[in-house]
């Protein structure tokens, strides 16, 4: 207990002291906001992944027919609730004179793909309905589009916020759609593969917060991208990427051997490809189809951390350094201490008891204002912008048009421990020396 007390005395009473707790504050929220905000944009990253592909992707080497035959067989498991065919193609989409875009079409069915994944509610004009989205558009005789909100418009250079009363007020707006057919995929002889382009008008506006999908994607109906690609002579539903939302309680990881099963099944009986080609499917769960580009974001986390942590390691030279000076200023109550009977080990155990208290104040105050900080990081972000005219989060950057702000409790705790360790570490050798100190030597003058 007297141990306690006068560790908590030094640390109430040396003002010093406080410019430690002050530097273990700063080290540890610095490294637990950093923590925090990667560890959030990384579970943005496949959160979007599994809202926007379902829970499995399953892409073949090429594309395949029937693919409303697969459908079926797969919503037949027990481990499925739902699939949706994609067909994909890339193309030019001209929306006036001189606004050209380059973007990639996807042929979906509205009402499976929302089965699988949240895309009603991406929907400007539909997501409100209690119907399901249909790309219907009054009477107009060309193919009705769902447009990616960036690919028509872009948001404000300094808030990076749409205008979604104009954006809304292009639904209806006319285009044309070009997409190039290769000779495979042309009923025309070899030498006549060529262009194709068919009228467009936009009958909804698809905003998912996500830069590069909003930038990129025009969704039309699968089957007029079919007789857009193919001609109208294609009879059997084509598809070339298959989404599959699971079914409750299930783990993606484990549903997808029941996946490649009845792909094989359905690859050999119905399409009679050879084992050969059939087993190049590509059959991952969604967040697996983004662990490349989470992994190198990791290994970012990882880099800035170290080099963060090298330079908090300050804190351990800082604290060493107002503990000697502690030490050398209270020699006359360390030997008093020693002459009442107080060993070496006493005196060791009170300095780092006094290094444990300075890294725990000073590392909970720290996770606390990582907290504050990561969750309003887009406030502040917001406020310096305002301040100083200058934008640090853009969309088009950094692909979500607000800062994720998850915070990360796991790293809150495990840099808490280490702000601590470092504190102890800093007070370990003046501890030593603090121990050695003779009362002979200090007292025989008083």
């Amino acid at each position: 207990m007297l141990k306690f007390f006068l560790a908590l005395r030094y640390l109430k009473k040396r003002k010093i002291v406080f410019l430690s707790i002050v530097a273990v504050t700063l080290s540890t929220a610095l490294l637990v906001t950093v923590a925090s905000l990667f560890t959030a944009f990384i579970g943005a990253i496949e959160l979007s992944a599994s809202e926007y592909l379902g829970d499995i992707v399953l892409e073949p080497p090429t594309r395949f027919s029937s693919c409303d035959v697969l459908i079926e067989k797969l919503c037949a498991s027990a481990e499925i609730n739902s699939a949706t065919p994609i067909l994909s193609a890339s193309g030019l989409v001209h929306l006036g004179p001189g606004n050209v875009k380059a973007v990639n079409i996807w042929g979906i069915e509205p009402a499976s793909r929302c089965a699988v994944t949240n895309f009603k509610s991406n929907l400007l004009r539909q997501k409100s309905s209690d119907s399901p989205p249909r790309f219907e558009y009054s009477d107009s005789k060309d193919i009705p589009v769902f447009v990616g909100i960036a690919v028509i418009s872009e948001p404000d250079v300094k808030t990076d916020r749409y205008d979604f009363s104009a954006v809304e007020g292009l639904i209806g707006q006319k285009a044309v759609i070009t997409i190039g057919t290769t000779e495979e995929e042309s009923n025309e002889p070899a030498n006549f593969a060529r262009c194709r382009s068919a009228g467009l008008v936009i009958s909804d506006i698809v905003f998912t917060a996500a830069y590069d999908i909003d930038k990129k994607f025009v969704f039309m109906p699968i089957d007029d991208l079919s007789g857009l690609m193919f001609g109208s002579n294609k009879q059997n539903k084509t598809a070339d990427i298959i989404h599959i939302k699971c079914a409750d309680g299930v783990n993606p990881q484990q549903a997808i051997g029941t996946v490649r099963r009845i792909w094989s099944e359905f690859a050999s009986g119905q399409l009679d490809w050879p084992q050969s080609i059939a087993g190049q499917a590509e059959i991952v769960t969604a967040v697996e189809k983004q662990a490349q580009y989470t992994a190198e974001l990791r290994k970012q986390m990882g880099v800035l951390l170290v080099v963060f942590g090298i330079i908090s390691m300050g804190i351990v030279v800082l604290i060493f350094c107002i503990f000697y000076m502690i030490v050398k200023a209270k020699q006359k109550d360390l030997a008093i201490i020693k002459s009442i009977g107080g060993s070496a080990s006493d005196i060791t155990s009170i300095f780092l008891l006094f290094g444990s208290l300075v890294g725990f104040v000073g590392a909970l105050a720290g996770v606390f204002v990582g907290f504050v900080i990561t969750s309003n990081i887009n406030v502040v972000e917001q406020f310096v912008s305002r301040l100083f005219g200058l934008k640090l989060w853009s969309s088009s950057v950094y692909m979500f048009t607000k800062i994720p702000n998850h915070f990360d409790w796991f790293w809150a705790i495990s840099l808490f421990i280490a702000a601590v360790a470092a504190s102890v570490l800093g007070a370990f050798l003046p501890s030593i020396i603090a121990a050695r100190t003779s009362p002979v030597k200090i007292l025989r003058y008083e």
